[in-house]
């Protein structure tokens, strides 16, 4: 907003263009809200005390002329000057004290517009100002007089740099006003060479260099007052935000399987809050009716903490399209409906995805994969024996869908084998000298023997990960295990519990 004689900007609220690049928005308009609820408060302060002020020296003269008027009207004094000062001064004491009256009671009862209250606190001091210095100087006081003048006009100033939450700019608008003022009284009124007077008025504005500092001073502890304020306020408002999101985000995910043939356990860990990992899974009957399949798509989409996390929210629901359309779709045209929608919505964006689709089939005792660009998962057979799987495919959204081929492939899956598949938060965590737990390292796990029966792969992994890592996590983290129940009493058996030798022959 500009206009008038002193318009009123951020830039004179100290929030100009630079700062503007250093706070945020909603940072500049509360500090702004914050000034103009400080500006009406204090200015009926400024107002009282100031008149208050002149009030006292009112009745001061008043009294002293009650009780002696000879002592401020003496007409055989050596100044003739001194009924003249005498009545300048009570003439400034009445105005002064009638016109901040008359503010203090007009702002009290009217809501003014910051812009209006402002130029109003600037129209005091200057108006106050303006008295004192015509009256020092048409009654041809002396050096004294004029510098007492000075000093008052300084204190008045000093007191609206205390009270008013005027920035070191503002403050600066009166003296300069009262600069523009004094020089044409001086040339005409003052006595000395004319040199000696236009010095004299252009050093007058160091009357209110102490409200500046002062105003730079508090301007700038109020601003970081304020920003402490604001971020330890808005880091509470993100925090609550963002554990309603997680409950939310991980809402998405499917809850472990526990009966059935095929079991599915997983564990999550975000790097943040939410994260860019992501686990969907869905169940479809088998051929013959008896049982079900269980299909299950990770993914890891690029980056991390709430952007990721808005990605996984897209291609939740494109998942979930996916398998509401076509129950019984295949790993590889999941992967490829996946990289079409990837590659049209997010790469755009430099946004792409890794993923591993498989289904298992109990009947068929067959698991079917592809994977596009993820870190190759493993299937452990029951008899102990470890096979890599391997990536079929480039990255999700790398290539255009009539580039992009996903290759799925077809293994054996009986009886006590699982699938262990996991993100590469598990393999690029690191030591404290730095070393990634690695592909090997996950590998080593896997073939291990379980030695605790009530845990599963993800567990065990993610405490291999966890005793491996130094420091915070610095990726999401996302296992998940398909396990085949080994048999009908073996059903009931926490899903990747070791299976007991005899049975195992």
């Amino acid at each position: 907003m500009a206009g008038g004689l002193f318009p009123y900007t951020h830039a004179h609220m100290g929030i100009g263009q630079g700062t503007t690049a250093l706070y945020t928005t909603e940072f500049s308009q509360e500090f702004q809200a914050e000034t103009d609820s400080l500006l009406r408060r204090r200015f009926l302060w400024f107002c009282a005390i100031v008149g208050g002020i002149s009030a006292v020296q009112w009745i001061i003269q008043g009294i002293r002329f009650i009780r002696d008027p000879g002592e401020v009207i003496d007409e055989s004094s050596a100044d003739a000057r001194v009924p003249m000062r005498f009545t300048a001064d009570f003439v400034l004491a009445t105005s002064v004290v009638l016109m901040l009256g008359a503010a203090f009671l007009y702002v009290r009862r009217f809501r003014l517009p910051r812009t209006d209250l402002l130029r109003l606190s600037y129209w005091l001091v200057i108006a106050f100002g303006t008295v004192e210095l015509v009256s020092s100087m048409v009654t041809q006081s002396s050096g004294a007089r004029a510098a007492d003048a000075l000093a008052l006009i300084g204190a008045v100033h000093f007191i609206g740099c205390l009270f008013l939450p005027w920035s070191p700019r503002q403050a600066l608008v009166p003296i300069a006003a009262l600069a523009g003022v004094g020089l044409p009284l001086a040339l005409m009124f003052s006595q000395g060479t004319i040199w000696s007077r236009i010095l004299t008025e252009a050093l007058s504005p160091l009357a209110g260099l102490p409200g500046v500092v002062v105003c730079w001073l508090r301007q700038t502890r109020r601003m970081s007052d304020l920003k402490l304020r604001f971020l330890q306020t808005r880091y509470g408002q993100v925090r609550r935000e963002l554990v309603d999101a997680r409950r939310i985000h991980e809402s998405l995910f499917p809850r472990p399987v526990t009966q059935g043939d095929i079991r599915l356990s997983y564990l999550y860990e975000p790097m943040h809050l939410i994260g860019g990992d992501f686990l969907h899974a869905h169940l479809s009957p088998t051929d013959d009716g008896e049982s079900q399949c269980v299909s299950v798509v990770m993914l890891d989409v690029t980056g991390h903490g709430i952007p990721a996390a808005l990605t996984v929210n897209r291609l939740s629901g494109e998942l979930h399209r996916l398998f509401a359309e076509d129950p019984g779709i295949r790993p590889g045209r999941v992967l490829s409906l996946l990289n079409r929608y990837v590659h049209l919505t997010l790469a755009t964006h430099s946004v792409y995805v890794t993923g591993i689709c498989l289904r298992a089939d109990p009947h068929r005792r067959r698991i079917e994969y592809a994977s596009a660009g993820h870190p190759p998962a493993f299937l452990r057979a029951v008899d102990g024996t470890i096979e890599e799987l391997e990536s079929t495919a480039v990255v999700l959204g790398a290539l255009a869908d009539a580039e992009f081929e996903a290759a799925p492939r077809s293994l054996r899956f009986g009886p006590g084998d699982s699938v262990i598949a996991y993100t590469d938060g598990a393999t690029e965590c690191r030591s404290e000298s730095g070393r990634m737990f690695g592909v090997e390292g996950v590998r080593r796990v896997v073939a291990s023997r379980y030695s605790d029966c009530g845990s599963s792969w993800p567990a065990r992994l993610g405490d291999a990960v966890e005793r491996h890592r130094h420091g915070p996590p610095a990726d999401d983290t996302l296992v998940f295990e398909v396990a085949f129940a080994f048999d009908k009493a073996a059903r009931t058996r926490p899903a990747g519990a070791s299976v007991p030798e005899a049975e195992a022959t």
